[in-house]
């Protein structure tokens, strides 16, 4: 009798995936769940499929909400970690900010207007209400915006503005409101704390949006390449940060750190 693990696709012969590796540009994340995955292999090796961790169901038991808020979580910090930003910029509304469709349908007017003016650019957004949580304003991440950025000038000294002891600067002919500007390194390091510090924003009480669409993110932006049963090279590496849970073992290594890791990650084909 056949296998009956066969009939999930009969043109196909399902694969065992007992680790996967998601490969960003600095670092490599090695996932191992508690027990393997049974799953269709996609005849790639490196690919964007869904992540094992989805694929295990370790989201099951989990509300609706609680799940969106994952991975959106996830999905932030992939492109923060995959992309290139120089940009975090706060987005007010002066006018009808109490209507959160025509306050996010402004934004996203503003930034369209912008790229076909200005060229294209890179953009990760997150709405946040005010204390009165009805209000609106925006935290993003910009990449490569060539518009014209002003510097902040606070009414009562005259001086530049500062925030946390980083001048402020602004984006000039914003006209919806107010904006605040601060210009970010790109390196591994400060790209975890962006990472961390956007995904903050990321709650139960945050606002959402038709289709429960809880960020915005401009196309073309790279998501981390997915590769199972990586070779296990990762058995003879020490791992840079290491977690373990209810459902398997998170392994991460800084490609920046670990030479090795960073020349069999090169040459593992």
């Amino acid at each position: 009798m056949d296998d009956p693990r066969r009939l999930i696709n009969p043109h196909l012969t399902p694969t065992l995936v007992d680790a996967q590796a998601t490969h960003y540009p600095n670092m490599i994340q090695i996932y191992i769940p508690k027990h393997p995955i049974l799953r269709n292999p996609t005849g790639v090796k490196k690919t964007k499929h869904q992540s094992l961790e989805e694929e295990a169901g370790i989201y099951a038991k989990e509300k609706n909400q609680e799940r969106s808020i994952r991975r959106a979580k996830k999905k932030i910090g992939d492109y923060i970690l995959c992309n290139s930003f120089d940009l975090f910029a706060t987005f007010t509304i002066r006018d009808d900010r109490q209507n959160s469709d025509h306050s996010k349908q402004k934004v996203l007017n503003w930034l369209k207007n912008q790229r076909n003016r200005k060229g294209k650019f890179q953009y990760v957004i997150v709405p946040e209400f005010h204390k009165d949580l009805r209000s609106l304003h925006f935290h993003a991440l910009l990449g490569n915006y060539t518009g014209t950025i002003e510097k902040a000038i606070n009414p009562k000294t005259g001086h530049q503005l500062k925030q946390h002891g980083r001048n402020v600067s602004q984006i000039g002919g914003y006209t919806l409101g107010f904006t605040n500007v601060m210009h970010v390194n790109d390196k591994p390091i400060d790209r975890s704390k962006l990472s961390a510090y956007l995904k903050k924003y990321i709650t139960k009480d945050m606002p959402s949006f038709h289709g429960r669409q809880r960020y915005w993110a401009s196309k073309g932006l790279i998501l981390p390449e997915l590769e199972d049963n990586p070779d296990e090279w990762y058995k003879h590496a020490t791992p840079d940060w290491i977690q373990e849970n209810d459902n398997g073992t998170i392994m991460r290594f800084d490609l920046n750190k670990n030479a090795l890791v960073d020349i069999i990650s090169r040459f593992k084909d």
